[in-house]
C-alpha cells in the first residue's frame, strides 16, 4: 500500500501546479496580472484530483498483472479521453466536471475494453458532432454492438464479404434513422405532453386509431383467406393475382385517392348507389378514410400472411385431415397457430400503415381529420414548431410498432409453438 500513498502525494503536488498553470493551459493569451482570476477553482481541482487518483489506482491495480505496456496503453487511452473533452473545458471552467465524470467512467471501465468503447463513441460524437450528439451516439453504438461477430469472422476465418455487407446495411440504416432521431430530439417531453391535452389532437388521434383498426379488420377477414388460398392452391390466373396484390404499393397515394374518389365519390354511380341503398357516404366521412386505408395498407397483411403460411409444412394439415379433421379445423388448429406470429406482424404493419396514410385520405376524406392530416395542416398554416411536437407524437406511436414487432419475434414459445396433428383432430 506504500506505493498508493506515494502516488497520491505526487498527484496532489501535480494538481497544485495544475491550479497555477490552468490559465496558461486554457487561455494562453491571458495577461499575467489577470491569471489569478482564471485559476482552477479549488472545488473543481479536488474533484479532478479524486478522479485522477481513481484512474491511476485502477490502472496500477490491474497493471501489476498485465505488464508495463498495458499500463502505458491505459494511460494513453486516458490521454485520449482528456483530448476529447478538453475543448469543452476550455470554453467553460465548470465543464471540468464533465472531465471528472469521464475520468471516473474510464477508471471503472478500464478493465472492460468493450464497455470502454461506448465511452469513446460518446466522446467522439460530443467532440465532432455536437449538434447530432444523441442520434449519432445511438446509431454508432448500434454499429459497435453488432460488429463484434463480424470482426471475429474477419480475423479468424478471413471472411470479408459478410462483414462488408453488414457495414453497408448499417450505413443505410443510419441514413434512415438519423433524421428521425434528430427530429425527436427537437421537442421536449413537455411539448408532447401538452399536445395530449389538446382536444383537436386527441380527436384526430382517435379518428386515426379507429379508422385504421377498422381497415385492418377488413383486410384481416378478407386478405388472410386470400393469402391462404394463394399459398395452398394452384389455379388459372394465380400469377396475375399474386402480382396485382402489390398494385396499391406501386400506385402513388394521390392517384389512389383520386381513383377512389372517381369510383366512390358523391357523383360516381357507385357512390350514389351506396348513398341511396345503404345511406353510406364516403366523401369527407370516416367511411371514406377507411376505404382509402384499406386500399393502401392491404398488401402488407396479405404478403406477411403468405410468407407465414408458406413456412408451415402442408404435411401437418394432411396428417390432421387423415385423423378426422376438416379443412377448416386443420386450418384453425394447425396452420393458424403455426403462422400466428407472421400474421400478427402483418396486422401491426397494416394498422399503422393505414394510420400513417396521408395523400389518399386527404383526397378522399379530408374530414374528420386524421393525425397525419392535422400535422400537415399545422405545418402549412402555423409553421414547423407547432407541427413538430405532433410529428414527434406520431413517431412515438411508430416506435410502439417497432417494439410490438420485436416482442412478437422474441416470443416463439408463446406464439409460434408447435401444434400436433392429433390436437387438430380433437
Amino acid at each position: 500500500m506504500q506505493w498508493l500513498f506515494v502516488t497520491a502525494a505526487v498527484l496532489a503536488g501535480a494538481h497544485v501546479l495544475l491550479a497555477y498553470a490552468w490559465p496558461t493551459l486554457t487561455q494562453p493569451g491571458v495577461p499575467p496580472d489577470q491569471a489569478a482570476a482564471h485559476r482552477l477553482r479549488p472545488q473543481l481541482n479536488v474533484a479532478l484530483y479524486i478522479a485522477h487518483l481513481f484512474v491511476i489506482g485502477s490502472v496500477l491495480v490491474g497493471g501489476r498483472h498485465r505488464g508495463a505496456r498495458s499500463v502505458l496503453s491505459c494511460l494513453a487511452g486516458y490521454a485520449a479521453v482528456v483530448w476529447l473533452v478538453w475543448p469543452l473545458v476550455v470554453v467553460l471552467q465548470e465543464n471540468t466536471l464533465l472531465l471528472v465524470l469521464a475520468a471516473v467512467l474510464y477508471g471503472g471501465m478500464i478493465h472492460h475494453p468493450r464497455l470502454l468503447g461506448y465511452l469513446y463513441l460518446f466522446l467522439l460524437c460530443q467532440r465532432f458532432l455536437p449538434a447530432y450528439l444523441y442520434p449519432s451516439f445511438l446509431l454508432s453504438s448500434l454499429l459497435y454492438t453488432t460488429l463484434a461477430p463480424f470482426l471475429q469472422a474477419w480475423r479468424g476465418r478471413r471472411e470479408r464479404f459478410v462483414p462488408l455487407c453488414h457495414v453497408a446495411g448499417l450505413m443505410l440504416l443510419t441514413c434512415l434513422l438519423l433524421p428521425i432521431i434528430f427530429f425527436c430530439m427537437q421537442s421536449s417531453p413537455q411539448d408532447v405532453q401538452q399536445r395530449f391535452r389538446e382536444v383537436e389532437v386527441l380527436a384526430a388521434l382517435g379518428t386515426s386509431l379507429k379508422t385504421s383498426a377498422l381497415a385492418t379488420v377488413v383486410v384481416l377477414f378478407l386478405g388472410v383467406p386470400m393469402a391462404y388460398a394463394l399459398v395452398r392452391r394452384s389455379f388459372p390466373g394465380k400469377g396475375l393475382i399474386d402480382t396485382l396484390i402489390d398494385l396499391p404499393i406501386v400506385v402513388p397515394p394521390p392517384v389512389a385517392g383520386i381513383a377512389l374518389l372517381a369510383f366512390l365519390g358523391p357523383k360516381a354511380p357507385m357512390g350514389q348507389l351506396l348513398k341511396a341503398r345503404l345511406d353510406i357516404e364516403l366523401f369527407d366521412t370516416a367511411w371514406g378514410i377507411v376505404a382509402a386505408q384499406v386500399f393502401v395498407a392491404s398488401p402488407y397483411l396479405i404478403r406477411a400472411s403468405m410468407v407465414a403460411f408458406a413456412a408451415v409444412d402442408e404435411r401437418y394439415e394432411n396428417v390432421a385431415r387423415t385423423l378426422g379433421a376438416t379443412n377448416f379445423s386443420a386450418f384453425v388448429r394447425v396452420t393458424l397457430p403455426l403462422s400466428l406470429r407472421g400474421i400478427l406482424i402483418g396486422v401491426i404493419l397494416t394498422w399503422f400503415r393505414a394510420m400513417a396514410e396521408f395523400a389518399a385520405v386527404r383526397v378522399m376524406a379530408n374530414n374528420p381529420k386524421t393525425i397525419p392530416i392535422l400535422t400537415w395542416d399545422r405545418f402549412n398554416f402555423q409553421g414547423q414548431e407547432e407541427s413538430q411536437s405532433v410529428g414527434v407524437l406520431i413517431l412515438l406511436l411508430c416506435m410502439g410498432v417497432i417494439v410490438g414487432m420485436w416482442i412478437i419475434r422474441a416470443m416463439p414459445n408463446l406464439l409460434g409453438r408447435s401444434i400436433g396433428a392429433s390436437d387438430a383432430a380433437r
